[in-house]
C-alpha cells in the first residue's frame, strides 16, 4: 500500500495518472476531471480508451517506461496515482517527495472519489460487474442521479464511468476484492454477492477470503448479502449467511430465510423473469435483458439496495426490466445461419459454471465452449473446478494457456485442462486447438445450426475469458458466413 500525505478531493487538484490507458484507471481519470480537477496521464501506449480521455479534457501522453513518473512533475502535478502494472520505484517516489507530491495507488484514489460522496461499494467473488452495472442502470432509469464506476460498460447507459454535476444521488462503485481494494474504499452500504475461491495468489485460503468480505461488511454503515451457494442451486452457502448474520445485513436468495426471497426464475433465451418476495409482500415478477438464474440473484441484490436507498419498490423493478447487460458479458458477436456467438468474461471456475449452466437452462440445441485459460497460476490452482465447470459444455474446445505476463510453470498447459474435463465426464466431446488458427478450424468443421457459441476478448476481458481467443469466434463467423451463405 502507498503511504503519501494525507488529502482528499475537495478543491480542485492537479492528478496525474500513471498507466492511463487502461481500462480502471482511465476511468478514475474521467470521474476526476468531471469533478472539476485537472487530469494528465501517461502510458507507455495509446490505447483505445484515448479518445474518449481526451473528450472528457483528460490529457494523456506516451512516454518511455522510465519516465512514466517524472510526467507527473512536468504537469506540476499534487497527487501521482498510478495503476497496478506500472508501481513506482524507490527514485519516482523520492522525486515525488522533494516535489511535495502524494503519490497513491489505484485504490487510494479510488477511496478519495468515494469519501466524496455516499458510495455503495459492490464485491463478490463471481457477479460483482453485473449487480454494479444493474443498480447504476435501475438507479438512473429510477431517476435518483447516480454516479458509477462499472468494470465493463451497460448496454443501457452507454459508458462505464459516470459523475452527476448534482451531487444528489449515491456513487455505485465496483468494489474489486482480488487486491483487497474493497477494503480501502469505505462504502456506505457494502454489498456482496458471494463468497468463492480465487484469487489465490492474494488470499492463500477460502477462510482468509471469508475474513476479508466480513471486514467489508462491518466497515459499512448497511450491509446486503447474496446467501445462495454459486456453486449449486437453490442452495445456501453457509459462508454468505454466516458474515450476513454477523453484521445484520440484508439477505437476498431463493432460500426461506433470506430477507428478500428470488422465487419462479424463467429463463428463456436471452432473458430471465422470476418472482421477488419481501415478508409476504410480492415485488414482482422482475424481468432482466440476461440469461441465466444468476442474473436473478444479481437483479434481487440490486432492488434490495434500491430499496435501501429509498427507491419505491414499484418503481425498482419497472428500472431494472431496462437492463439489457454490459459489454463482454453474454455479448452477442453475431449470428449466422442458425449459431449465435457470444462473448462472455468468465475467468474463473465459477464464472465459467454459472455462464454455462443459465445457457443450458435458456434450452439452446447445444452449448459449445472455446476456453482459453487464463494465467499458468489459476490454471494450476483450480484445475479441477475448471474441468468440473467445462464439462457443463456440451462442446468444449481448450487453447493453450494465455499467460497475462507470467512465466511458463512445468506441466500447466491448456491441454492439462482438456484431461480435466475429461475426469469428469470422460465421454465428453472435448477439442484439443492449441491456437487461435486452429480454433478457427475447429469451429468450421464443428458447428451446426441452433448451437450457442462461447468465445472470448482481450486484454483481460475475456472466453469466456481473459484473452485473444475472440479472433477466433470473429473469424468464426465470417468462416461459416462463407461456408453458409
Amino acid at each position: 500500500m502507498d503511504e503519501g500525505p494525507v488529502t482528499d478531493l475537495a478543491a480542485p487538484r492537479a492528478v496525474h495518472l500513471v498507466g492511463i490507458g487502461g481500462a480502471g484507471i482511465s476511468a478514475i481519470g474521467i470521474i476526476l476531471a468531471t469533478m472539476g480537477h485537472r487530469v494528465t496521464g501517461s502510458d507507455v501506449n495509446e490505447t483505445a480508451v484515448w479518445p474518449t480521455l481526451l473528450a472528457a479534457g483528460v490529457v494523456p501522453e506516451v512516454v518511455a517506461p522510465a519516465d512514466l513518473f517524472a510526467a507527473a512533475h512536468r504537469h506540476d502535478a499534487q497527487i501521482v496515482a498510478h495503476s497496478t502494472a506500472f508501481p513506482p520505484t524507490d527514485a519516482d517516489r523520492a522525486a515525488a517527495a522533494r516535489a511535495g507530491c502524494t503519490v497513491l495507488d489505484r485504490a487510494g484514489i479510488l477511496a478519495l472519489v468515494c469519501a466524496a460522496r455516499p458510495t455503495v461499494a459492490v464485491s463478490g467473488t463471481h457477479g460483482k460487474t453485473s449487480t454494479t452495472a444493474m443498480l447504476a442502470t435501475l438507479l438512473a432509469e429510477a431517476g435518483a442521479d447516480p454516479s458509477y464506476l462499472v468494470g465493463a460498460t451497460p448496454l443501457g447507459l452507454g459508458r462505464a464511468a459516470h459523475w452527476a454535476p448534482s451531487g444528489a444521488g449515491a456513487f455505485v462503485v465496483e468494489a474489486d476484492e482480488s487486491d483487497g481494494t474493497f477494503l480501502r474504499l469505505g462504502g456506505d452500504v457494502a454489498v456482496v454477492t458471494n463468497i468463492d475461491e480465487d484469487h489465490l495468489d492474494y488470499w492463500h485460503d477460502i477462510e482468509a477470503i471469508e475474513a476479508g468480505f466480513l471486514r467489508f461488511l462491518e466497515a459499512a454503515r448497511v450491509g446486503v448479502v447474496c446467501i445462495d451457494d454459486p456453486r449449486a442451486e437453490q442452495a445456501v452457502d453457509e459462508r454468505a449467511l454466516r458474515v450476513a448474520r454477523a453484521v445484520g445485513a440484508i439477505t437476498v436468495g431463493e432460500a426461506d430465510e433470506s430477507d428478500l426471497q428470488v422465487h419462479s426464475v424463467r429463463v428463456e433465451r436471452l432473458h430471465t423473469t422470476f418472482g421477488l418476495r419481501r415478508g409476504t409482500e410480492e415485488l414482482g415478477p422482475v424481468s432482466v435483458g440476461t440469461p441465466g438464474r444468476h442474473h436473478a440473484r444479481n437483479a434481487a441484490v440490486a432492488v434490495a439496495v434500491a430499496l435501501e436507498l429509498g427507491i419505491p419498490a414499484e418503481r425498482a423493478v419497472a428500472a431494472i426490466g431496462t437492463y439489457r447487460g454490459v459489454a463482454r458479458r453474454f455479448e452477442v458477436l453475431g449470428e449466422v445461419r442458425g449459431v449465435t456467438f457470444v462473448d462472455d468474461y468468465a475467468h474463473n471456475p465459477g464464472k465459467v459454471r454459472a455462464l454455462l449452466a443459465s445457457a443450458k437452462e435458456a434450452r439452446w440445441s447445444r452449448v459449445v465452449a472455446v476456453f482459453q485459460p487464463h494465467r499458468y497460476t489459476r490454471t494450476r490452482d483450480l484445475l479441477a473446478d475448471f474441468g468440473a465447470a467445462l464439462a457443463l459444455a456440451d462442446v468444449v474446445a481448450v487453447t493453450e494457456v494465455y499467460a497475462a505476463g507470467e512465466d511458463p510453470l512445468p506441466g500447466v498447459t491448456g491441454r492439462s485442462l482438456v484431461s480435466s474435463v475429461l475426469d469428469v465426464r470422460p465421454w465428453a466431446e472435448v477439442a484439443w486447438v492449441p491456437t487461435l488458427d486452429d480454433a478457427a478450424a475447429w469451429l468450421q468443421g464443428a458447428l451446426r445450426p441452433g448451437d450457442l457459441v462461447f468465445t472470448g476478448t482481450p486484454d483481460g476481458v475475456g472466453p469466456m475469458v481473459a484473452g485473444d481467443v475472440v479472433e477466433a469466434g470473429v473469424e468464426g463467423v465470417g468462416r461459416l458466413r462463407v461456408r453458409y451463405v
